[in-house]
């Protein structure tokens, strides 16, 4: 990060701290930054908490137990949490974010923190006060320079930062896990082709990092699950020994 990153960086946490209006309208917000949407708009989210949601990676369920694609195949993942369900104001709000509105990681990236904070605290009392490495699921050089920066690292900031302040023991890392290889979207690609390609696409970078340790992955949505279960794939082979999953919304189960 040179210079002019640095203090951009520096001027976007200043502004995070000092808005005074909605980040998804524009409305007045009096109490920002304790609230960051304003009631309306946060209204329209929906929320994962208090929905019958999968044992294994956190979506909405129509049934209790696994969802779907966890049946077809379990993910490597330890557990799966997201913030919000993927679908309506959830879906427009994270794609202004990666199109460019990189104000609402605050937003996301505090709701994600609430969410796993609560997990964490019952996880916490069998892990003991172990130390949780959070890492972004990394994009390629070529990605980052078109589009100026990785969501999944702007969101990993504001959770690092969150956590911290509730007295949880997490450092960020984003030289861990590398993406070598360009991936097709998958966004047309069903289940199995979604597995297939990302397959071998996620490098782990510094393999004595991982050994013994719990990491929290971070992304910003959740679909079929196929990226976070390649990365980890990969992390557990470099010797991790906790995977969990967190992104700001999770794509429900469909009928």
């Amino acid at each position: 990060m040179n210079f002019w990153q640095k203090i951009e960086e520096k001027l976007r946490a200043w502004n995070a701290q000092h808005g005074c209006t909605c980040d998804a309208c524009g409305a007045e917000v009096f109490s920002y930054p304790i609230r960051r949407l304003c009631e309306e708009c946060e209204e329209k989210l929906v929320k994962n908490v208090g929905n019958r949601s999968c044992e294994k990676c956190g979506r909405k369920t129509l049934a209790e137990g696994l969802c779907l694609d966890c049946k077809r195949q379990l993910p490597a993942f330890t557990r799966g949490f997201s913030a919000f369900v993927y679908g309506g104001e959830a879906s427009a709000l994270v794609n202004r974010f990666k199109q460019g509105k990189r104000r609402l990681a605050w937003f996301l990236g505090e709701k994600m923190s609430d969410t796993f904070f609560t997990a964490w605290e019952n996880l916490s009392q069998k892990e003991g006060e172990e130390e949780l490495i959070i890492l972004p699921v990394p994009t390629t050089e070529s990605v980052l320079k078109s589009r100026g920066f990785n969501q999944a690292a702007e969101l990993v900031k504001v959770v690092e930062k969150r956590l911290v302040e509730r007295g949880v023991r997490v450092r960020a890392d984003y030289e861990i896990l590398q993406k070598r290889k360009e991936t097709p979207q998958q966004k047309h690609l069903d289940f199995f082709k979604r597995m297939q390609n990302v397959l071998g696409a996620y490098h782990v970078h510094k393999r004595k990092e991982c050994q013994g340790k719990i990491i929290l992955l971070v992304d910003d949505i959740m679909t079929t699950g196929a990226t976070s279960n390649e990365c980890a794939k990969r992390l557990f082979g470099a010797g991790a020994k906790k995977v969990y999953f967190l992104v700001s919304a999770a794509l429900p189960e469909k009928k």
